[in-house]
């Protein structure tokens, strides 16, 4: 048996001489925040909503990214299909209080964030997010 399930989140960075990524870590591993799109709401509320339960963390979204993340995964004996919307967002405020889900959080510089999340499939989002970012700091200088 196999379900499918909707997901939204984001890459949430911060800019101190270089940008620095914030990670969650959680039983399953360290990833970013996201969490499931519940009934009427739309991938951009799920994804603010999801990052404040998660972090407490008041976050823009950076227009122009958007990448979709498919996972394949059993639990309880069941296959499940999950697509996670991911976007870019910058912190704008507050400092990070964790949810009970997660038991630590690091903000991370490129290179480490590219260690130490837990799955391929968000290392490659956070390679899209770091160029562009990268893009958009050479525009604006």
């Amino acid at each position: 048996m196999s379900s499918a399930q909707r997901a939204a989140g984001a890459v949430i960075y911060l800019i101190e001489e270089r940008p620095l990524y914030l990670v969650l870590h959680n039983r399953l591993g360290w990833d970013f925040p996201h969490g499931l799109i519940r009934q009427n709401e739309t991938e951009e509320a799920a994804a603010l909503r999801e990052i404040y339960e998660e972090t407490h963390l008041k976050v823009e979204f950076v227009p122009g990214f958007r990448e979709n993340v498919f996972l394949r995964f059993s639990r309880g004996g069941r296959t499940i299909y999950k697509e996670i919307v991911m976007y870019l967002a910058k912190a704008a405020g507050g400092e990070v209080i964790l949810s009970s889900e997660h038991d630590d959080y690091a903000w991370l510089d490129y290179a480490d964030a590219l260690l130490r999340l837990s799955r391929d499939e968000m290392r490659r989002v956070l390679i899209k997010a770091n160029s562009f970012i990268e893009r958009l700091l050479i525009r604006a200088r």
